[in-house]
Protein backbone atom coordinates (compact mmCIF):
# COMPACT_ATOMS: atom_id res chain seq x y z
CA UNK A 1 0.00 0.00 0.00
CA UNK A 2 1.56 3.29 -1.13
CA UNK A 3 0.48 5.30 1.89
CA UNK A 4 2.55 3.07 4.22
CA UNK A 5 5.59 4.85 2.79
CA UNK A 6 4.48 7.94 4.65
CA UNK A 7 5.84 7.59 8.19
CA UNK A 8 3.26 9.88 9.74
CA UNK A 9 0.44 7.84 8.27
CA UNK A 10 2.07 4.71 9.71
CA UNK A 11 2.02 6.25 13.17
CA UNK A 12 -1.61 7.14 12.75
CA UNK A 13 -2.63 3.69 11.53
CA UNK A 14 -0.74 1.88 14.25
CA UNK A 15 -3.17 3.24 16.80
CA UNK A 16 -5.98 1.31 15.14
CA UNK A 17 -4.41 -1.82 13.67
CA UNK A 18 -5.64 -3.85 16.62
CA UNK A 19 -9.14 -3.66 15.17
CA UNK A 20 -10.58 -6.83 13.62
CA UNK A 21 -10.66 -5.41 10.12
CA UNK A 22 -9.78 -2.23 8.27
CA UNK A 23 -13.41 -1.38 7.61
CA UNK A 24 -14.18 -1.33 11.32
CA UNK A 25 -11.09 0.74 11.84
CA UNK A 26 -12.12 3.47 9.44
CA UNK A 27 -15.68 3.49 10.74
CA UNK A 28 -14.46 3.88 14.30
CA UNK A 29 -12.23 6.86 13.56
CA UNK A 30 -14.87 8.62 11.51
CA UNK A 31 -16.73 9.93 14.54
CA UNK A 32 -18.04 8.27 17.70
CA UNK A 33 -21.74 7.51 17.88
CA UNK A 34 -22.39 9.67 20.93
CA UNK A 35 -21.44 12.75 18.93
CA UNK A 36 -24.18 12.33 16.35
CA UNK A 37 -26.66 15.19 16.09
CA UNK A 38 -29.77 13.26 17.07
CA UNK A 39 -32.85 14.60 18.80
CA UNK A 40 -32.52 12.20 21.70
CA UNK A 41 -35.20 11.18 24.14
CA UNK A 42 -38.24 13.38 24.11
CA UNK A 43 -36.97 15.38 21.16
CA UNK A 44 -34.29 17.11 23.21
CA UNK A 45 -30.94 17.17 21.46
CA UNK A 46 -27.43 17.42 22.78
CA UNK A 47 -25.61 20.70 22.56
CA UNK A 48 -24.52 21.65 19.05
CA UNK A 49 -21.11 20.88 17.60
CA UNK A 50 -18.59 23.69 17.09
CA UNK A 51 -18.34 25.48 13.78
CA UNK A 52 -15.24 25.79 11.61
CA UNK A 53 -14.87 29.37 12.86
CA UNK A 54 -14.04 27.97 16.30
CA UNK A 55 -11.93 25.04 15.11
CA UNK A 56 -9.55 27.15 13.02
CA UNK A 57 -8.51 29.08 16.13
CA UNK A 58 -7.07 26.03 17.90
CA UNK A 59 -3.34 26.32 18.73
CA UNK A 60 -2.29 23.38 16.55
CA UNK A 61 -3.99 25.03 13.55
CA UNK A 62 -2.45 28.48 13.88
CA UNK A 63 -0.34 27.84 10.77
CA UNK A 64 -3.33 26.68 8.75
CA UNK A 65 -4.76 29.11 6.22
CA UNK A 66 -8.03 29.09 4.32
CA UNK A 67 -7.65 29.24 0.55
CA UNK A 68 -11.25 28.79 -0.60
CA UNK A 69 -14.86 28.65 0.55
CA UNK A 70 -14.79 31.38 3.19
CA UNK A 71 -18.58 31.67 2.99
CA UNK A 72 -18.86 28.17 4.46
CA UNK A 73 -17.02 28.77 7.73
CA UNK A 74 -20.25 28.43 9.69
CA UNK A 75 -20.38 24.70 8.84
CA UNK A 76 -20.66 22.42 11.84
CA UNK A 77 -17.76 20.06 12.60
CA UNK A 78 -18.93 16.69 13.95
CA UNK A 79 -15.53 15.04 13.96
CA UNK A 80 -12.05 15.12 12.40
CA UNK A 81 -11.13 12.44 9.88
CA UNK A 82 -7.60 11.80 8.51
CA UNK A 83 -7.85 9.58 5.45
CA UNK A 84 -5.63 9.04 2.41
CA UNK A 85 -7.35 6.59 0.11
CA UNK A 86 -8.01 6.60 -3.65
CA UNK A 87 -11.75 6.81 -2.92
CA UNK A 88 -12.67 8.37 0.43
CA UNK A 89 -16.42 8.74 -0.20
CA UNK A 90 -17.44 5.31 1.17
CA UNK A 91 -15.65 6.09 4.46
CA UNK A 92 -17.23 9.45 5.27
CA UNK A 93 -20.67 10.20 6.68
CA UNK A 94 -21.02 13.97 6.61
CA UNK A 95 -19.97 16.71 9.00
CA UNK A 96 -16.34 15.62 9.24
CA UNK A 97 -13.33 17.88 8.80
CA UNK A 98 -11.25 15.79 6.36
CA UNK A 99 -7.45 15.86 6.44
CA UNK A 100 -5.41 14.55 3.48
CA UNK A 101 -1.75 14.58 2.47
CA UNK A 102 -2.62 14.06 -1.20
CA UNK A 103 -1.07 10.63 -1.60
CA UNK A 104 -2.25 9.31 -4.95
CA UNK A 105 -3.52 12.72 -6.03
CA UNK A 106 -0.22 14.28 -7.05
CA UNK A 107 -0.22 15.41 -10.68
CA UNK A 108 -3.93 14.48 -10.93
CA UNK A 109 -5.89 17.68 -10.71
CA UNK A 110 -9.13 16.12 -11.97
CA UNK A 111 -9.21 13.56 -9.16
CA UNK A 112 -8.71 16.34 -6.62
CA UNK A 113 -11.59 18.26 -8.21
CA UNK A 114 -13.77 15.14 -8.05
CA UNK A 115 -12.79 14.70 -4.39
CA UNK A 116 -13.83 18.26 -3.46
CA UNK A 117 -17.09 17.97 -5.36
CA UNK A 118 -17.86 14.59 -3.80
CA UNK A 119 -17.17 15.51 -0.19
CA UNK A 120 -19.04 18.80 -0.58
CA UNK A 121 -22.03 16.84 -1.84
CA UNK A 122 -21.81 14.60 1.23
CA UNK A 123 -21.93 17.73 3.43
CA UNK A 124 -18.49 17.51 5.01
CA UNK A 125 -17.41 20.46 7.12
CA UNK A 126 -14.26 21.17 5.14
CA UNK A 127 -11.04 19.85 3.61
CA UNK A 128 -7.52 20.35 5.01
CA UNK A 129 -4.72 19.68 2.52
CA UNK A 130 -1.38 18.92 4.17
CA UNK A 131 0.68 20.66 1.49
CA UNK A 132 4.12 19.22 0.86
CA UNK A 133 5.62 16.48 -1.33
CA UNK A 134 2.29 15.26 -2.72
CA UNK A 135 0.31 18.48 -3.21
CA UNK A 136 2.57 21.54 -3.16
CA UNK A 137 -0.32 24.04 -3.38
CA UNK A 138 -4.05 24.02 -4.03
CA UNK A 139 -4.75 24.30 -7.78
CA UNK A 140 -6.68 27.36 -8.95
CA UNK A 141 -9.39 25.16 -10.43
CA UNK A 142 -9.99 23.59 -7.02
CA UNK A 143 -10.12 27.02 -5.38
CA UNK A 144 -12.69 28.25 -7.89
CA UNK A 145 -14.84 25.14 -7.43
CA UNK A 146 -14.69 25.34 -3.63
CA UNK A 147 -15.62 29.03 -3.71
CA UNK A 148 -18.55 28.23 -5.96
CA UNK A 149 -19.71 25.46 -3.60
CA UNK A 150 -19.00 27.60 -0.51
CA UNK A 151 -16.96 24.66 0.72
CA UNK A 152 -13.96 25.57 2.93
CA UNK A 153 -10.55 24.31 1.80
CA UNK A 154 -7.48 24.88 3.96
CA UNK A 155 -3.75 24.42 3.55
CA UNK A 156 -1.66 23.09 6.43
CA UNK A 157 2.17 23.16 6.26
CA UNK A 158 3.88 19.78 6.02
CA UNK A 159 5.86 20.27 9.24
CA UNK A 160 2.68 20.40 11.35
CA UNK A 161 2.12 17.02 13.00
CA UNK A 162 -1.28 15.66 11.99
CA UNK A 163 -1.52 13.55 15.13
CA UNK A 164 -1.53 16.78 17.17
CA UNK A 165 -4.17 18.29 14.91
CA UNK A 166 -6.51 15.32 15.16
CA UNK A 167 -5.99 15.15 18.93
CA UNK A 168 -6.68 18.87 19.47
CA UNK A 169 -9.75 18.99 17.23
CA UNK A 170 -11.35 15.84 18.63
CA UNK A 171 -10.63 16.93 22.22
CA UNK A 172 -12.12 20.35 21.59
CA UNK A 173 -15.26 18.85 20.05
CA UNK A 174 -15.78 16.54 23.03
CA UNK A 175 -15.07 19.26 25.62
CA UNK A 176 -17.32 21.72 23.82
CA UNK A 177 -20.03 19.11 23.69
CA UNK A 178 -19.75 18.38 27.40
CA UNK A 179 -19.76 22.05 28.35
CA UNK A 180 -22.78 22.95 26.24
CA UNK A 181 -24.61 19.85 27.45
CA UNK A 182 -23.93 20.94 31.04
CA UNK A 183 -25.17 24.47 30.32
CA UNK A 184 -28.26 23.05 28.61
CA UNK A 185 -28.93 20.84 31.64
CA UNK A 186 -28.57 23.88 33.88
CA UNK A 187 -31.22 25.82 31.96
CA UNK A 188 -33.46 22.76 31.82
CA UNK A 189 -33.28 22.45 35.60
CA UNK A 190 -34.15 26.12 36.04
CA UNK A 191 -37.20 25.95 33.76
CA UNK A 192 -38.53 22.41 34.07
CA UNK A 193 -37.34 20.83 37.32
CA UNK A 194 -40.06 21.01 39.96
CA UNK A 195 -37.79 20.59 42.98
CA UNK A 196 -34.80 22.90 42.45
CA UNK A 197 -31.99 24.06 44.68
CA UNK A 198 -31.78 27.54 43.16
CA UNK A 199 -28.75 28.54 45.25
CA UNK A 200 -26.87 25.56 43.83
CA UNK A 201 -28.00 26.41 40.28
CA UNK A 202 -26.76 29.98 40.70
CA UNK A 203 -23.36 28.67 41.83
CA UNK A 204 -23.21 26.28 38.87
CA UNK A 205 -24.02 29.16 36.53
CA UNK A 206 -21.25 31.27 38.04
CA UNK A 207 -18.77 28.48 37.24
CA UNK A 208 -19.60 28.93 33.54
CA UNK A 209 -19.55 32.73 33.77
CA UNK A 210 -23.30 33.44 34.10
CA UNK A 211 -24.62 35.81 36.76
CA UNK A 212 -28.18 34.72 37.55
CA UNK A 213 -28.57 37.28 40.34
CA UNK A 214 -29.24 39.96 37.72
CA UNK A 215 -32.65 40.57 36.11
CA UNK A 216 -33.50 38.19 33.26
CA UNK A 217 -36.37 37.26 31.00
CA UNK A 218 -37.10 34.14 28.98
CA UNK A 219 -37.19 34.33 25.20
CA UNK A 220 -38.21 31.53 22.84
CA UNK A 221 -37.16 31.54 19.19
CA UNK A 222 -39.44 29.07 17.46
CA UNK A 223 -39.34 27.75 13.92
CA UNK A 224 -42.88 27.06 12.76
CA UNK A 225 -42.14 25.07 9.63
CA UNK A 226 -39.21 22.67 10.10
CA UNK A 227 -41.70 19.96 9.12
CA UNK A 228 -42.56 21.78 5.91
CA UNK A 229 -38.90 22.30 5.08
CA UNK A 230 -38.34 18.55 5.48
CA UNK A 231 -39.82 17.86 2.06
CA UNK A 232 -37.09 20.02 0.54
CA UNK A 233 -34.42 17.86 2.20
CA UNK A 234 -33.56 14.37 1.11
CA UNK A 235 -33.83 12.65 4.46
CA UNK A 236 -34.22 13.08 8.19
CA UNK A 237 -30.46 13.36 8.64
CA UNK A 238 -30.38 16.40 6.35
CA UNK A 239 -33.11 18.04 8.40
CA UNK A 240 -31.21 17.33 11.62
CA UNK A 241 -28.15 18.98 10.12
CA UNK A 242 -30.27 22.00 9.19
CA UNK A 243 -31.43 22.19 12.81
CA UNK A 244 -27.81 21.95 13.92
CA UNK A 245 -26.79 24.83 11.63
CA UNK A 246 -29.76 26.86 12.84
CA UNK A 247 -28.85 26.16 16.46
CA UNK A 248 -25.25 27.25 15.94
CA UNK A 249 -26.17 30.32 13.88
CA UNK A 250 -28.66 31.53 16.51
CA UNK A 251 -26.09 31.10 19.26
CA UNK A 252 -23.55 33.06 17.23
CA UNK A 253 -26.06 35.86 16.68
CA UNK A 254 -27.01 35.88 20.36
CA UNK A 255 -23.34 36.21 21.31
CA UNK A 256 -23.16 39.42 19.28
CA UNK A 257 -25.67 41.12 21.59
CA UNK A 258 -25.20 39.24 24.88
CA UNK A 259 -21.94 38.07 26.34
CA UNK A 260 -23.70 35.70 28.72
CA UNK A 261 -27.09 34.24 27.80
CA UNK A 262 -28.00 30.68 28.75
CA UNK A 263 -29.53 28.89 25.78
CA UNK A 264 -30.78 25.44 24.85
CA UNK A 265 -32.37 23.90 21.77
CA UNK A 266 -35.56 21.98 22.56
CA UNK A 267 -37.69 20.35 19.84
CA UNK A 268 -37.95 23.13 17.19
CA UNK A 269 -37.19 26.11 19.40
CA UNK A 270 -34.26 27.86 21.00
CA UNK A 271 -34.95 28.83 24.63
CA UNK A 272 -32.84 31.70 25.97
CA UNK A 273 -32.43 33.12 29.46
CA UNK A 274 -31.79 36.72 28.43
CA UNK A 275 -29.99 39.10 30.81
CA UNK A 276 -31.53 42.55 31.06
CA UNK A 277 -29.45 45.68 30.76
CA UNK A 278 -29.35 47.66 33.99
CA UNK A 279 -28.65 51.32 34.70
CA UNK A 280 -30.44 54.67 34.53
CA UNK A 281 -29.72 55.29 30.84
CA UNK A 282 -30.58 51.78 29.65
CA UNK A 283 -33.37 51.50 27.08
CA UNK A 284 -36.13 49.35 28.56
CA UNK A 285 -36.91 48.07 25.06
CA UNK A 286 -33.36 46.84 24.46
CA UNK A 287 -34.25 43.13 24.54
CA UNK A 288 -37.35 43.74 22.42
CA UNK A 289 -35.37 45.66 19.78
CA UNK A 290 -32.58 43.09 19.92
CA UNK A 291 -35.12 40.32 19.31
CA UNK A 292 -36.16 42.08 16.09
CA UNK A 293 -32.50 42.28 15.04
CA UNK A 294 -32.14 38.58 15.79
CA UNK A 295 -35.20 37.80 13.62
CA UNK A 296 -33.75 39.85 10.75
CA UNK A 297 -30.37 38.10 10.99
CA UNK A 298 -31.94 34.63 11.12
CA UNK A 299 -34.23 35.35 8.17
CA UNK A 300 -31.26 36.52 6.12
CA UNK A 301 -29.34 33.36 6.93
CA UNK A 302 -32.32 30.96 6.67
CA UNK A 303 -34.81 32.53 4.24
CA UNK A 304 -36.65 29.20 3.92
CA UNK A 305 -37.69 29.25 7.59
CA UNK A 306 -40.51 31.14 9.34
CA UNK A 307 -39.65 32.33 12.83
CA UNK A 308 -41.39 33.96 15.76
CA UNK A 309 -39.99 35.10 19.09
CA UNK A 310 -41.98 35.12 22.32
CA UNK A 311 -40.74 37.16 25.30
CA UNK A 312 -41.85 36.59 28.89
CA UNK A 313 -41.77 39.15 31.69
CA UNK A 314 -38.61 40.19 33.50
CA UNK A 315 -37.71 38.68 36.87
CA UNK A 316 -34.99 39.09 39.47
CA UNK A 317 -35.79 35.99 41.53
CA UNK A 318 -34.78 32.80 39.71
CA UNK A 319 -37.88 31.06 41.08
CA UNK A 320 -39.98 33.10 38.65
CA UNK A 321 -38.07 31.90 35.57
CA UNK A 322 -40.68 29.17 34.99
CA UNK A 323 -43.43 31.80 34.93
CA UNK A 324 -41.50 33.89 32.40
CA UNK A 325 -41.10 30.77 30.23
CA UNK A 326 -44.87 30.11 30.33
CA UNK A 327 -45.49 33.73 29.37
CA UNK A 328 -43.11 33.44 26.40
CA UNK A 329 -45.06 30.39 25.26
CA UNK A 330 -48.31 32.34 25.58
CA UNK A 331 -46.81 35.08 23.43
CA UNK A 332 -46.07 32.45 20.78
CA UNK A 333 -49.65 31.19 21.05
CA UNK A 334 -50.70 34.71 20.20
CA UNK A 335 -48.29 34.63 17.24
CA UNK A 336 -50.08 31.52 15.99
CA UNK A 337 -53.47 33.12 16.51
CA UNK A 338 -52.50 36.27 14.66
CA UNK A 339 -50.82 34.26 11.86
CA UNK A 340 -47.58 36.09 12.55
CA UNK A 341 -44.54 35.40 10.41
CA UNK A 342 -41.08 36.49 11.50
CA UNK A 343 -42.37 38.62 14.37
CA UNK A 344 -41.55 39.40 18.00
CA UNK A 345 -44.29 39.22 20.63
CA UNK A 346 -44.14 40.27 24.28
CA UNK A 347 -46.46 38.75 26.83
CA UNK A 348 -46.97 42.23 28.28
CA UNK A 349 -48.41 43.43 24.94
CA UNK A 350 -51.06 40.79 24.20
CA UNK A 351 -53.77 42.25 26.45
CA UNK A 352 -57.03 40.29 26.69
CA UNK A 353 -55.44 37.39 24.83
CA UNK A 354 -53.71 36.49 28.12
CA UNK A 355 -57.12 35.38 29.33
CA UNK A 356 -58.48 33.88 26.14
CA UNK A 357 -55.42 31.81 25.29
CA UNK A 358 -55.55 30.18 28.71
CA UNK A 359 -59.08 28.83 28.23
CA UNK A 360 -60.03 25.46 26.79
CA UNK A 361 -61.27 25.45 23.20
CA UNK A 362 -64.60 24.00 24.38
CA UNK A 363 -65.26 27.00 26.63
CA UNK A 364 -64.32 29.44 23.89
CA UNK A 365 -66.50 27.72 21.32
CA UNK A 366 -69.51 27.76 23.69
CA UNK A 367 -69.07 31.50 24.28
CA UNK A 368 -68.72 32.17 20.56
CA UNK A 369 -71.83 30.19 19.65
CA UNK A 370 -73.88 31.85 22.40
CA UNK A 371 -72.83 35.30 21.23
CA UNK A 372 -72.67 35.02 17.43
CA UNK A 373 -74.05 31.64 16.45
CA UNK A 374 -77.45 33.01 15.37
CA UNK A 375 -75.81 35.81 13.39
CA UNK A 376 -73.71 33.31 11.42
CA UNK A 377 -76.82 31.21 10.81
CA UNK A 378 -78.67 34.24 9.45
CA UNK A 379 -75.78 35.09 7.11
CA UNK A 380 -75.67 31.54 5.78
CA UNK A 381 -79.42 31.34 5.20
CA UNK A 382 -79.89 34.78 3.64
CA UNK A 383 -76.52 35.42 1.99
CA UNK A 384 -76.11 38.48 4.20
CA UNK A 385 -72.91 40.12 5.45
CA UNK A 386 -73.84 40.90 9.03
CA UNK A 387 -70.67 39.32 10.51
CA UNK A 388 -68.50 41.39 8.19
CA UNK A 389 -70.51 44.49 9.07
CA UNK A 390 -70.20 43.81 12.82
CA UNK A 391 -66.44 43.31 12.59
CA UNK A 392 -65.85 46.51 10.62
CA UNK A 393 -68.26 48.55 12.77
CA UNK A 394 -66.40 47.63 15.95
CA UNK A 395 -63.04 48.11 14.24
CA UNK A 396 -64.11 51.69 13.39
CA UNK A 397 -65.17 52.31 17.03
CA UNK A 398 -68.85 52.32 16.00
CA UNK A 399 -68.30 55.24 13.63
CA UNK A 400 -71.10 54.83 11.08
CA UNK A 401 -69.64 57.16 8.45
CA UNK A 402 -66.21 55.47 8.41
CA UNK A 403 -67.75 51.99 8.48
CA UNK A 404 -70.02 52.73 5.49
CA UNK A 405 -66.99 54.02 3.54
CA UNK A 406 -64.96 50.93 4.35
CA UNK A 407 -67.79 48.61 3.32
CA UNK A 408 -68.71 50.70 0.24
CA UNK A 409 -72.37 50.86 1.28
CA UNK A 410 -74.87 53.66 1.93
CA UNK A 411 -75.19 54.89 5.49
CA UNK A 412 -78.88 53.89 5.54
CA UNK A 413 -77.91 50.36 4.55
CA UNK A 414 -75.45 50.28 7.43
CA UNK A 415 -78.11 51.54 9.86
CA UNK A 416 -80.45 48.74 8.73
CA UNK A 417 -77.72 46.13 9.23
CA UNK A 418 -76.80 47.43 12.69
CA UNK A 419 -80.41 47.21 13.86
CA UNK A 420 -80.67 43.70 12.43
CA UNK A 421 -77.45 42.69 14.31
CA UNK A 422 -78.82 44.12 17.57
CA UNK A 423 -82.08 42.25 17.14
CA UNK A 424 -80.46 38.88 16.35
CA UNK A 425 -77.75 39.06 19.04
CA UNK A 426 -79.90 40.77 21.67
CA UNK A 427 -77.08 43.28 22.16
CA UNK A 428 -77.17 47.08 22.20
CA UNK A 429 -74.26 48.98 20.69
CA UNK A 430 -74.93 51.91 22.99
CA UNK A 431 -74.07 49.62 25.92
CA UNK A 432 -70.31 49.35 26.46
CA UNK A 433 -70.56 45.91 28.06
CA UNK A 434 -72.45 44.58 25.05
CA UNK A 435 -69.86 46.03 22.67
CA UNK A 436 -67.04 44.40 24.65
CA UNK A 437 -68.92 41.10 24.67
CA UNK A 438 -69.30 41.15 20.88
CA UNK A 439 -65.67 42.20 20.38
CA UNK A 440 -64.42 39.29 22.52
CA UNK A 441 -66.68 36.92 20.58
CA UNK A 442 -65.13 38.10 17.31
CA UNK A 443 -61.62 37.62 18.71
CA UNK A 444 -62.54 34.09 19.80
CA UNK A 445 -63.96 33.42 16.35
CA UNK A 446 -60.62 34.36 14.80
CA UNK A 447 -58.79 32.17 17.30
CA UNK A 448 -61.07 29.24 16.45
CA UNK A 449 -60.73 30.08 12.75
CA UNK A 450 -64.52 30.26 12.37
Amino acid sequence: MRCIQDSRLCIYLCRYLSKKCRKNCFESISRPSFLYENPGKGGKGRGPMPSLKEIVNLPSLKKMKIVAGRDGLDRIVNWVHFLDLPDVLPWIQGGELLLITGIGLEQDEKRLLDLVEGIAEKHLAGLVINVGPYIKETPDTVIRLADELKFPVFELPWEVKLVEVTHDVSTYIIMKQMEEKSVSDLLENILFNVDCDFAMLIRRAEYYGYDLNKPHQVGIIRVSDFGTVLQDYRDELSLMKLKGRFDRAVRDIINIYYRNALAMFRVDAMIILIPEKTGKKVDKNYNFDTAWNLIASCCKKFPELTLNIGLGSSFTDLRFAKNSYKQARFALKYADFSHSQNGVHRYSDIGVYKLLLDLESRVLEEYFQESLGELIKYDNEHGAELMLTLSEYLKQNCNAVQTAKKLFIHKNTLTYRIRKIERITAKNFSNMQDRVSLQIALIIGEQLDV
